[in-house]
């Protein structure tokens, strides 16, 4: 199981997950520590930035694999809940007036990539790669990945991921945009924590502003594309219920 560390840095914050040497290792209890501890860098005004970041060989690889298969017998009802707990991260994570960076450290897949999406800037090792396979093992996405995805890498990379499921590599998610910053492992989190000072020196006031009025961009279509994700996997558990499961584990 994946657990989550905090570091408090003075004028910004830090999340690891530990644990990441099994892949697979995201619970229904690891997105509700993400929750509370997301709820406790709001709440501190010292903190104008987070970084979110992995240990060992993953960023983040995927659900719990007894939890995804648990969850293909969920009701709607519990489905429904389920969901709403996941993109619940996301919503949060884009209300907050901080800035949100992931330094992904390796494989960002199913969930992790779709938790690098509500970031606001993204630095990468050279190790990381990104995945979206839910279509290609007969499930679908959450957390608005059909509008952030596109947004932040241009429609024609989106139809290539989403619709094939390959790996994305570091190198091709630089040239697309999507990441600012490749770096050496060594240099990855040393970078995010430069940045992230720097960004603490500016004020508050004008961070928020910053973060609002680009964000804003796109609220409404990513309010409609969560919209859209559940309705869409409540669909497919009733008609295909062994098919459906809200996360997707890595490729070893």
């Amino acid at each position: 199981m994946t657990e989550l560390v905090r570091e408090d840095h003075g004028a910004f914050a830090l999340i690891r997950f530990e644990g990441t040497e099994q892949l697979n290792a995201f619970s229904s209890d690891t997105y509700v520590s993400l929750d509370r501890e997301l709820d406790i860098f709001a709440r501190e005004d010292r903190w104008k930035a987070l970084i979110i970041t992995g240990a060992g060989r993953a960023f983040c690889s995927g659900q719990n694999l007894k939890e995804e298969h648990d969850a293909r017998a969920l009701s709607r009802g519990a489905l429904r809940s389920r969901l709403e707990l996941l993109q619940g991260l996301t919503r949060r994570m884009r209300a907050l007036p901080k800035v949100l960076i992931a330094a992904i450290n390796g494989p960002a897949v199913g969930f992790g990539a779709e938790l690098t999406l509500a970031c606001d800037v993204r630095f990468a090792s050279t190790d990381a790669y990104f995945m979206f396979p839910e279509l290609s093992h007969g499930l679908y996405f959450t957390n608005a990945t059909l509008e952030l995805l596109p947004a932040f890498a241009g429609s024609a990379q989106a139809f290539d991921l989403l619709l094939s499921g390959r790996r994305w590599s570091a190198a091709e998610a630089l040239a697309a945009g999507f990441v600012s910053r490749m770096l050496p492992s060594a240099d990855l989190l040393p970078e995010a924590k430069r940045f992230a000072t720097q960004v603490a020196s500016s004020p508050t006031e004008a961070i928020a502003s910053t973060l609002n009025f680009i964000r804003s961009r796109h609220s409404a279509s990513v309010d409609a594309a969560l919209a859209h994700e559940v309705e869409t996997l409540l669909t497919l558990s009733a008609a295909a219920p062994a098919a459906v499961n809200t996360s997707q584990r890595a490729k070893s």
